[in-house]
Parts: structure tokens; C-alpha cells; sequence
């Protein structure tokens, strides 16, 4: 059965047991509320299931609590002669306030979500803890047991031949299946193939611990084919061996005969024994295969430092502290370096070349993706000679990026720690590159241009003591693979130089496919590369299309986005930053190594990263990818027909047209993207307020009341109620040493308040009484940013005509519309911030010292989005109040908590992203079917051409997203089928290594044409695999792209490969249900 699998057996769902209804008597008229929601519970006849349904309530309409409001009510409009306003009653008429109720610090939504239904609970199968705590004495009582001699307490060893007297049977070995206890001569015999055992003598009443050595055992080298005896052996008494079970001393005889030349020197005697010597001149210490290839797979797979490794081998041997232990921990790390790239050697076929390691190329021990464009080896014949609009089926996209956690410090140097084979896999040839980096040594960093600057400054200046801040790399934006010769060293912060020599370097294997670049400050870095690049030595130029680089991360420059260049179907260009994150772990392990050690390290990694997406890619995740696209194609070709049908089709044509044009020269055009009619803000509303004042007063028979106009006062009331905001905040959080400056703004406002009202008196003389009469308007307190102000939009509705002039509300209502834009300008600014910031933090800092500095920004900016809200909300309010509802709410919605959420981030009622994973959830979803917050497309509807221009744009959206769409459905089985290829052609060279192995030793030749045949055979079983998953839904897909998938003879493996296949395409779906459940399903 595969991993995971579950039985489907169900069970029937029992009728609901009577007795386990409640009966509810309540008397709904001494409850706040009405319950919503009973249940009761009942459990499964197998008790694996608890099933809980509603119980039906009888319910009644509970008496309101907001009351109803008598308009004809005749109660004191002024309030009670001591100026306290009491509640209205339930049930009573409610007396009509001067001032409308407002709470400044409310918002407008409660920040509240509806709660979610509860999913399933499962009585786990079935709580095997609970179950292993009733039997802990149990098994506390077999672990003991094996500290005593258990059923095997014989005093004489049985295993002795006949005839012979068995000596004392007191050896127990701890690492063999069984607990058989023999003498000293057995247990020497017994493991003559298994020598780094550990094994006990007991001494009458506990075990000590002894050794296979002092029992009398001889590691003998050499003749390990013929067993014959070796006339001159070379004994080394005191050889040390580390194995998977912990550190061991043997006696050792190398072979020293005359059969010395078939077996080798002392260091080929030891690897032939699967042993790893620590030096290559009279080694005393090996290290076996099984524990290299063990720590080189718990590093790749689980980052587990090289130190916490070989410390916890070292706490096998003793744990006590009681015993010396010689340290071998810096053999152990030349022995691991040494074997990461031999490996690499071994299948990038370097040892099947007749030119040797010498003869390795660049970039030739990367694992490349089998999906990207490669020339010569998964590409059709006519792939160049493709219509315009397919061109993008063959063209290569790659991400460029930066990480600033890879660090290394400036310890040790090329002369004592070399790197093996520099420029032969992931990272860019040493020599070369500093030769050029040198010519460059004042060059400026690239500009950001998203208000990361100052921090990227912040953490790149202190670079005092590093060799490296950090790594520039290029991958396939598609497949997330790193390039081969696409990284490079950063010495201080990302400087063009740097990036364009990491990405000329990766690029040299592709410069005839077409090629689309993302980089997410592409916007500075494609100015002048052109001219750059021409710059670099004459082998790294390549040629840089026009166009080819895209930016697909800010919403304000739509012609470097991905979302809506053609031929970028549902590329995302976040690929890099993924790969940063799975590489992150090490990033402290190798920021103290050596240069080479470091490097090694850095691109073992990345093999294997490549070599995981190969297997991914090979079998599940182009299948899923596939039958995601056709789902969202449908989806959103549905959306673009039913939206196109209610508009006109001259209209529709003529949008087309101009986006069309866009898209073929997006720099001789106008975006097409963003809505060119946009509302007045409030500084421009102000300037057209005031322009018409001027206009008014140039008229015959003008008299000014004062020498501040209407607009001044209103404009004043404003500015105080901001900074009364301002100053509750920093009230909130003000220290003892900041108080005199926090009184002396108070003064200061209080001044302006003070302004304020002697205005008031000219401009609203009728509320000078209400506002002398009410505590919460007097200016003699100490809290003056509690004051209120009595504007316009403060008076209740029924008062406020015969207070204010209507021109004098008519300014305050445009005032206020024109901040509600001013302030979801500057949230959208913030919130786009907030997340770069974040980002940024998140991939590049680390350490207390810029994390502080981190959080410090992002903490101003978090006070400056709560500020924008606050004053929207505010702004709103006041509008409403003012004009009431009308057509302005279609721009200026009421603001959610729920909707102040940056682009990258969705809905907060469709996705569950706070949680665990369960059955039926969805990831957070990308732009290309994103729910986008109202605050990201609010565009001034008052006028037909306002609503027309939003509306073109949104069109122009729901165009793009359906043609991406529409690309990756054919870009996908055009990927398939070139992944087939790929494995063809890797399968046929691997067949032609195993036919002509460079070697004349026939043992050595049989080792290459044995492993080349079992690569060979890997290819071809994983064609297979991908085969049978992927083609019933590529060939529905595209029937045509399908055609030349035949693995008929090449593609032929063994029965047992046969099998697996077959079990493989048997449990696909399997494995896709499981996929959908939790991570405890999914063991991880």
C-alpha cells in the first residue's frame, strides 16, 4: 500500500439518539439575545467518528436595543441645566441631539470575522497515546530487561564447533538482530564482515564496555577477493574508524606482499573496504561510506549542521565524559568536502570521460531543468521558425535576485581552503570575476526605488569583516532551478556590476533561445545594461533584447509586470525567493567556513534542490499544474465572455486595439492599466475651493466678513482635528522626558483652538451658545486634543441647516471627500511599504542589530497606516453626515478591517491562511485570480468617463488573467513533452558511456558500465513514471502536443520498474487526496 494510503471503509451514520437532546426551557425576555446555534453530539458505532448535528430552539424576536427615535419629540435641545446628556431608554422616545455621536478611535468596521464552522474532529485512531500510558511499566520493564543477560543466561557458549570446549558465553554484541551471548572467539568470528560493531562483556553482576579489538580482531586489507593470507602484512595496532554507531580503534594490516600492486596503496585498500581515509599520505583515520553518505543526506534534506553531527557520533562513544576521545571533527569536515564533490563528479559522468575531472567545462556539474528550452537536445526542429504568437512556447524565463543572509566572513583563504573546480557548477569562475569586480571598486549600489534605501544602506555598511554581504543568483523562473555559473558573490550591497555578471554568465548556454527576465528592481537595472554589458571581457557579452526584462512585483509599472506581458502565461517570478527560503537553514553553518569549503557546500545544495524538482517535476507537479490551469482557464474565459457581452462591442474593440498596441511598444504608449480619471484630492479640492472664492469675491456688492474666508475656517477646523490626533497618540505613549515638549504643543494647540472659535463666531454665530453651554467644547482644560471642535459634519441633522450656511457645507463636504482620497493614497502607500519592508526583512536581515533597525521602520510605517485609517474613517463619516448617501459610496466604501490589506494579500473571509491545513482549503492566491481589497481599484465614479475609464481597466484585467491563462494550458504539455525529451537524450548518453568506458581494468571498467546503466535505467524508469501520470490529461489537453511523447525503445526497464510504474499511475489519485488533508496526514 503507498505511503499514506487510508481505507475508505464507511460507516453508516447512526440515527441521533433521543436522550442526548437537551431540552431547553428559557425565557427569552431576561436574555440579551437569542442563541443562534444548539447541537448535540453522538459518537460512531466503531467510535472513530463524532457526529454532531443542530437542535432546533424555538425562537422569538427579542426587543430591539437601539431605540427608535421620535422625531416630533419637544425635549431640551440644549440638554439638562447641568450639561450632562443622559441615555435614552428602551422603549422610550429619544431626545434630538445638537451633536452627532462619534467615536474617534471606532472603526467603521467591527474587525470582527464571522466565525468558522468547525471541521470534523476524528477520535484520532484512536488516541495511541492515551492507550501507551496504561502499558509505560511494561515497556520500561523490556528496556531494562536488556540491561541484564535476559533468556540468555548460559554460562557456556554454545556457538563453539563440535568437539571443542565452549569457552565462557559473556560477549553480547548491541548492534546484531540478536542478544545471543558467545565467547570472545565466536564473537571474533562472527563479525569478521562487520567489524565496527559495538560490543559487552558481562562481569558477573553488569555489562562493561569492551571492544572487538581487545577481543583479538584484525581488519585484514588487501585480499579480500581471494582470502588467501598476506606474506607480509603492515599492522597498524591503533587505526581509528567512524561509523554511523560511533567512534571505533581497530588493528589494521595493510597488505604489503607482492600482491601489494592489485590491491593498491594503504588509501585504495581502505576505499575498496568502503572506507574514506582522512589523509592521503599514511592515513590512521577512515571514515566509512555508509556514515558520509548518511550525514551528506541528513545535510541536504534536514540542514543539520557538520558540527551537531559529528558531535552527536562522538556522544555514541561517550556520553559520559569519562573516556578520551581523540578529536577527528576537522578530518571529518576535509573528508565531507572532499566527498560532496566526488559525488557531484560521479553523475555529472566526469569518471566515464576520457579527459578526466581536468576535462570538466563550465557550469558541467549543475543539474539542469528538464523542462526549460536547451537547444540540441529537447527542442523541435522547427522551433525558430514558429508564428510570432508561439514564440513564447519556446523562450526561457529566468528570476535574478539578491540574499543578504548568505554571508561569509572574512576567515581562512583561497590557499588553505581551495575551491574544487571553480566555475564548474552553480557559482561564476573565481579569477575572471574578481579580475573585473576590480575595475569597479566605486560603483554605486542600484537604487531600490521602492523605500528600502535607507535600510539596505543601514545593513550593507556595516560589511566591516565580511568577504562576502552576501549572493546575487539567476534561476528558471518557472521551475525554480539554479543555473548553472548564476551565482556570484556579493562584496557590499547589489551593484550592478555584480548582477551583471552573474547573469551574462548564466546565460552564455542560451544565447539563442529567447529569453525573459525578472528582477524585481528591474526597473533601475535594465537602464544602460545594454551599454554595461558591451563593457564586460568579449566572452561574457551577450546580446539583450529590447523588452526582455520585466518587473513583476509593483502595480504601478503595468510594462514590467508579468501579469500582463504576452507570452509570460502564469509565470509568477517569485521562484528565487522560494529557493531563498529553502537555503536559508545554512546560512549560519556557512558563514564562518573557509571560501572552498563554503562554496562546495552552497552548490551540493543547490544540486540537490535541482535534483528534487527534477523528481517533482518528472511526476506530480506538471500533472497538477496542467489540471490547475485548464480549471482557472475556464474559469476565467467564463468571467471575460459574460463581462465582454454586457458591454459595447465598439467600445470593447477599441479597448483591444489600444492594448494591443501597448503591449507592442509599452514605452510608446500610455499604460492602459491605470485609471486616468481620478477624483481631486484634498489639497487639489482646496486649490478649486479656492479659485472659486477668489472669483466670487472679484463679483460687484462682495463683502468679507473677515479676513478669513469660509474656506480658512473650514480648512482650519481641519488642520487642529488632525493634530488632535497626532497628539492623543503620542500622549498615549509619552515618557517623563518628553512631557515639556508634549505641553508645549498642547499650548500651541490650544491657541489654534482659541483661532478657531472666534472664527466660529463669525461663520456659525447661531451655535456660540450650544458650544459655551457644553463641557466637551470648553477650551480651559488641560487635554486640549479632546476638545471638540463643533464643525459642520459634528451637528446633528436636524440642527445643522439652520446653523450653517449651505455654501459653508458645501466646503467642509468636498474638503472631506477630497481626504478620504489623500487618505487611501497614502494607505495604499504605506501598505505597499509595509510589505517590501517585510519582505526585504524577511530574505536579507539578520542578527539583533538590523533586525532592530528592521522592525523600527516597519513599526513607523504600521503608525502611519493606523493614521491613514483613522483619518479615512473620520473623513467618511463627516462626508456622510454631510451629504448623505448617494453615488460618491461606489469610490469611498466603508473601510473594513478586513479590507486594509496590501495587494499581495487576499481576502481574509475566503482564505484561511491562519490556520492548519484542512480537507477543502486553498492557498493564498496569486494575481492572476486574486479577490483584491475595494482600496486597490477605487477610481472617482461621480462622472460617465470616470466610470467608463475604471471599468475599461478592469476589462483590460479580466483580458489579461484569461490570456495567461490560456498561455500556460499550451505552455504546459509543450514543458511535458520537452521533460520526455530530456530524459531521452540524458538516457541514450548514459548508454553510450556504458558502452565505452575509458578504463582498462576490468573491475573499474565493470564499476562504469554497471552505473552507467543503472543511470541510464533511472531515466528510462522515470520517463515511464511521468508517461503513464501525465498523458491522458496532456493528450485532452492538447492532442497535438502529445504526438512524438512514444518511449518505445528507449524506454524500457525491468519487470520490477514495470510494476512500480503501473503502482505509481494506480495510487496517483491516492496520493492527490492525501495531499488535501492536514499536515499530521501528511507526516510532516
Amino acid at each position: 500500500m503507498a505511503r499514506g494510503h487510508r481505507s475508505r471503509r464507511q460507516t453508516r451514520k447512526p440515527p441521533l439518539d433521543p436522550t442526548l437532546t437537551a431540552s431547553y426551557e428559557l425565557s427569552l425576555d431576561n436574555t440579551p439575545y437569542s442563541p443562534k446555534k444548539f447541537s448535540a453530539d453522538a459518537i460512531s458505532a466503531d467510535r472513530r467518528r463524532l457526529y454532531r448535528d443542530p437542535v432546533p430552539l424555538p425562537t422569538c424576536d427579542a426587543p430591539s436595543a437601539i431605540p427608535a427615535l421620535n422625531e416630533d419629540a419637544t425635549l431640551d435641545w440644549l440638554g439638562h441645566s447641568d450639561g450632562v446628556f443622559e441615555p435614552p431608554q428602551i422603549g422610550a422616545s429619544a431626545p434630538d441631539p445638537f451633536f452627532l455621536e462619534s467615536d474617534p478611535e471606532a472603526g467603521e468596521g467591527d474587525g470582527v470575522l464571522p466565525l468558522e464552522e468547525g471541521a470534523t474532529r476524528y477520535m484520532t485512531s484512536d488516541e495511541p497515546m492515551k492507550l501507551w500510558i496504561s502499558r509505560r511499566d511494561v515497556y520500561l520493564g523490556e528496556l531494562l530487561r536488556h540491561d541484564g543477560r535476559g533468556c540468555y543466561g548460559r554460562n557456556r557458549c554454545e556457538s563453539c564447533p563440535d568437539g571443542v570446549d565452549g569457552g565462557s558465553a559473556n560477549i553480547r554484541c548491541l548492534d546484531c538482530l540478536s542478544d545471543a551471548h558467545v565467547c570472545s572467539t565466536c564473537a571474533v568470528q562472527r563479525h569478521v564482515h562487520n567489524p565496527w560493531h559495538r560490543v559487552q562483556r558481562w562481569e558477573g553482576r553488569a555489562y562493561e564496555a569492551t571492544t572487538l579489538r581487545a577481543l583479538g580482531m584484525v581488519v585484514r586489507l588487501g585480499h579480500g577477493s581471494d582470502r588467501s593470507q598476506c606474506s607480509n602484512p603492515i599492522l597498524r595496532p591503533s587505526f581509528t574508524v567512524v561509523d554511523l554507531n560511533g567512534r571505533h580503534v581497530i588493528s589494521v594490516q595493510f597488505c604489503g606482499c607482492d600482491k601489494a600492486g592489485n590491491a593498491g596503496d594503504h588509501v585504495q585498500q581502505l576505499l575498496r573496504r568502503r572506507l574514506y581515509p582522512a589523509t592521503d599520505v599514511e592515513p590512521n583515520t577512515a571514515f566509512t561510506f555508509s556514515l558520509l553518505a548518511h550525514y551528506h543526506i541528513q545535510s541536504l534534506q534536514g540542514k543539520i549542521s557538520m558540527y551537531d553531527y559529528y558531535t552527536s557520533v562522538e556522544r555514541l562513544t561517550d556520553n559520559t565524559g569519562t573516556q578520551r576521545v581523540s578529536d577527528r571533527y576537522r578530518a571529518f569536515m576535509r573528508v565531507v568536502a572532499q566527498w560532496r564533490h566526488l559525488k557531484r563528479l560521479k553523475r555529472s559522468g566526469r569518471g566515464h570521460d576520457p579527459a578526466g575531472v581536468e576535462g570538466t567545462q563550465a557550469g558541467e556539474l549543475a543539474v539542469r531543468c528538464p523542462a526549460c528550452p536547451q537547444p540540441n537536445i529537447n527542442l523541435p526542429s522547427n522551433w525558430a521558425t514558429v508564428s510570432d504568437d508561439l514564440q513564447y512556447l519556446y523562450m526561457l524565463t529566468v528570476a535574478v535576485d539578491a540574499c543578504f543572509r548568505l554571508k561569509r566572513r572574512m576567515v581562512s583563504n583561497e590557499t588553505k581552503d581551495p575551491s574544487f573546480g571553480s566555475g564548474w557548477g552553480y557559482f561564476v569562475e573565481d579569477s575572471c570575476y574578481k579580475e573585473v569586480l576590480a575595475e569597479y571598486k566605486d560603483q554605486e549600489e542600484i537604487s531600490t526605488c521602492t523605500g528600502l534605501s535607507a535600510i539596505d544602506h543601514a545593513n550593507t555598511k556595516y560589511s566591516k569583516g565580511y568577504a562576502a554581504t552576501g549572493i546575487g543568483a539567476v534561476v528558471c523562473a518557472r521551475h525554480e532551478f539554479w543555473l548553472p555559473n548564476g551565482a556570484g558573490d556579493l562584496q557590499k550591497g547589489e551593484k550592478y556590476i555584480n548582477m551583471d555578471y552573474v547573469f551574462v554568465s548564466s546565460m552564455r548556454d542560451w544565447l539563442v533561445v529567447k529569453k525573459l527576465v525578472s528582477y524585481d528592481i528591474a526597473c533601475q537595472w535594465s537602464k544602460n545594461i545594454v551599454e554595461r554589458i558591451s563593457k564586460l571581457p568579449s566572452h561574457l557579452q551577450i546580446p539583450v533584447p529590447e523588452g526582455s526584462i520585466s518587473y513583476p512585483r509593483d502595480p504601478r509599472h503595468s510594462q514590467y509586470s508579468l501579469n500582463y506581458r504576452l507570452g509570460c502565461a502564469r509565470t509568477d517570478g517569485e521562484g528565487i525567493e522560494r529557493r531563498w527560503w529553502w537555503i536559508q537553514p545554512i546560512a549560519n553553518s556557512t558563514k564562518v567556513m573557509g571560501p572552498g569549503m563554503r562554496q562546495g557546500m552552497l552548490e551540493d545544495q543547490w544540486g540537490y534542490s535541482n535534483w528534487r524538482k527534477t523528481v517533482d517535476l518528472g511526476s506530480l507537479d506538471a500533472l497538477l499544474r496542467l489540471k490547475e490551469a485548464e480549471r482557472e482557464y475556464q474559469e476565467h474565459k467564463s468571467l471575460f465572455d459574460a463581462l465582454t457581452a454586457t458591454l459595447d462591442p465598439d467600445r470593447c474593440r477599441e479597448w483591444e486595439g489600444e492594448v494591443e498596441a501597448w503591449e507592442a511598444n509599452p514605452a510608446g504608449h500610455d499604460d492602459p492599466y491605470v485609471v486616468v480619471s481620478q477624483g481631486l484630492t484634498e489639497s487639489e479640492t482646496a486649490r478649486e475651493l479656492s479659485k472659486e472664492e477668489q472669483a466670487a469675491s472679484a463679483l460687484p456688492g462682495f463683502v468679507a466678513v473677515h479676513s478669513v474666508s469660509m474656506l480658512g475656517f473650514v480648512t482650519l477646523g481641519l488642520e487642529i482635528e488632525a493634530q488632535q490626533r497626532h497628539l492623543s497618540d503620542d500622549a498615549k505613549a509619552a515618557i517623563p522626558s518628553r512631557l515639556s515638549e508634549l505641553y508645549e504643543r498642547r499650548t500651541s494647540l490650544r491657541r489654534k483652538v482659541q483661532r478657531f472659535r472666534d472664527l466660529q463666531g463669525v461663520y456659525m454665530p447661531a451655535a456660540s451658545l450650544i458650544l459655551s453651554e457644553d463641557p466637551a467644547c470648553r477650551t480651559d482644560v488641560q487635554e486640549v486634543e479632546r476638545i471638540r471642535l463643533g464643525l459642520p459634519s459634528e451637528i446633528s441633522a436636524s440642527r445643522r441647516s439652520a446653523i450653517c450656511s449651505p455654501r459653508l457645507l458645501e466646503i467642509e463636504a468636498r474638503l472631506r471627500e477630497g481626504q478620504c482620497r489623500s487618505a487611501l493614497q497614502d494607505l495604499r502607500g504605506k501598505l505597499h511599504t509595509i510589505h517590501q519592508l517585510y519582505s526585504y526583512k524577511r530574505l536579507n536581515v539578520r542578527n539583533q542589530g538590523p533586525n532592530t533597525r528592521a522592525r523600527a521602520g516597519i513599526a513607523h510605517q504600521e503608525c502611519g497606516k493606523d493614521l491613514a485609517v483613522r483619518r479615512y474613517r473620520c473623513a467618511r463619516r463627516a462626508k456622510l453626515a454631510l451629504s448623505g448617501p448617494g453615488d460618491w459610496e461606489k469610490e469611498l466604501q466603508v473601510l473594513e478591517d478586513g479590507d486594509i490589506r496590501g495587494l499581495e494579500e487576499d481576502d481574509p473571509l475566503s482564505v484561511k491562511s491562519k490556520r492548519k491545513r484542512r480537507r477543502g482549503d486553498v492557498q493564498d492566491p496569486a494575481e492572476g485570480r486574486r479577490r483584491m481589497s475595494w482600496i486597490w481599484h477605487s477610481a472617482d465614479k461621480d462622472g460617465a468617463s470616470d466610470m467608463i475609464d475604471s471599468l475599461r481597466v478592469e476589462w483590460l484585467k479580466v483580458r489579461a488573467r484569461q490570456m495567461r491563462w490560456a498561455e500556460e494550458v499550451k505552455l504546459l504539455p509543450e514543458e511535458m513533452r520537452r521533460v520526455l525529451a530530456t530524459y531521452r537524450y540524458e538516457h541514450q548518453v548514459w548508454m553510450s558511456r556504458s558502452a565505452a568506458p575509458p578504463s582498462t581494468d576490468p573491475a573499474l571498467k565493470e564499476g562504469m558500465v554497471s552505473y552507467a546503466v543503472r543511470q541510464a535505467r533511472i531515466r528510462s524508469a522515470m520517463a515511464q513514471v511521468f508517461r503513464r501520470i501525465c498523458l491522458p490529461v496532456a493528450e485532452s489537453s492538447s492532442p497535438s502536443a502529445v504526438q512524438d511523447w512514444d518511449c518505445e525503445g528507449w524506454c524500457v526497464g525491468s519487470e520490477g520498474q514495470e510494476i512500480a510504474a503501473e503502482q505509481e499511475g494506480l495510487e496517483l489519485m491516492d496520493y492527490l487526496m492525501i495531499s488535501q488533508l492536514d499536515g499530521e496526514d501528511l507526516g510532516t
